[in-house]
């Protein structure tokens, strides 16, 4: 019953994908218009034809993989992934982003039983830069409803700390986590302080109002770091990453 389920709601996403496709102008073609910087430092202009947003991503992992054509009308698309590129900046710019949309690639902290230190390449959508990190969103299908019969799209939040050299994103919920331990320490006790004691309600009052409320937070927990904080984060001799 289950993979009957997900096979019509591929479907489903498939047709709606082709009848937008037929249906979308010319001129709007300018949406899907965005400049891929590759590894190399290449620079690829191009149009999606296939993004790899979750929505789109109904079979495979998301933010992962996508394909791109050399103009609008294009039909040999060319395939990348989050492996090969460094960023994804849309040319089209809109009121609620003058400067245009920019994802970029980066690996998601994911601890596993082998350890807690392995990560996946994706990509990010850039939310706010700030003075000592950025955050990030993201959207990820979960299970939902009676047994987890149906999915769902969940919009995720990351932060990325500019100290880090592998430039690594952790989801909110791991930076007061025991993940921060070794590398950052202090930081898990100093995020789950920042919301008790006299200032506890007003920092909950800017969560509340604003996803990038952790860039003050990291702001703070680098001030009481003092000269120690140019030493961040600290290294692991016993790291392991492993590819997902």
């Amino acid at each position: 019953m289950k993979n009957l389920f997900l096979c019509a709601l591929a479907a489903l996403v498939t047709i709606g994908m082709v009848s937008r496709a037929e249906a979308k102008d010319p001129q709007d073609a300018e949406s899907d218009h965005v400049i891929i910087t590759l590894k190399s430092g290449e620079k690829v202009d191009c149009y999606l034809h296939r993004g790899w947003h979750a929505e789109s991503s109904v079979f495979k992992k998301e933010n992962y993989s996508f394909k791109v054509t050399r103009t609008p009308d294009d039909k040999e698309p060319i395939e990348y992934t989050a492996d090969e590129v460094e960023c994804i900046d849309y040319v089209e710019v809109t009121e609620n982003h003058p400067d245009g949309l920019r994802w970029e690639s980066h690996p998601l902290a994911r601890p596993n039983f082998a350890s807690r230190y392995n990560t996946i390449q994706r990509l990010f959508c850039v939310d706010k830069v700030g003075e000592n990190a950025t955050t990030y969103w993201w959207k990820i299908w979960v299970a939902s409803g009676i047994n987890g019969m149906s999915r769902s799209l969940q919009t995720n939040y990351g932060i990325r700390f500019h100290n880090d050299p592998e430039g690594i994103v952790y989801p909110y919920i791991l930076v007061n986590s025991v993940l921060m331990k070794d590398r950052y320490p202090g930081l898990q006790d100093f995020c789950k302080k920042w919301f008790k004691g006299p200032e506890g309600k007003v920092h909950k009052k800017e969560a509340n109002e604003n996803d990038a409320w952790i860039l003050d937070m990291y702001d703070a927990y680098l001030e009481q770091m003092g000269d120690e904080a140019a030493n961040l984060p600290y290294p692991i001799p016993d790291k392991k990453t492993n590819a997902e």
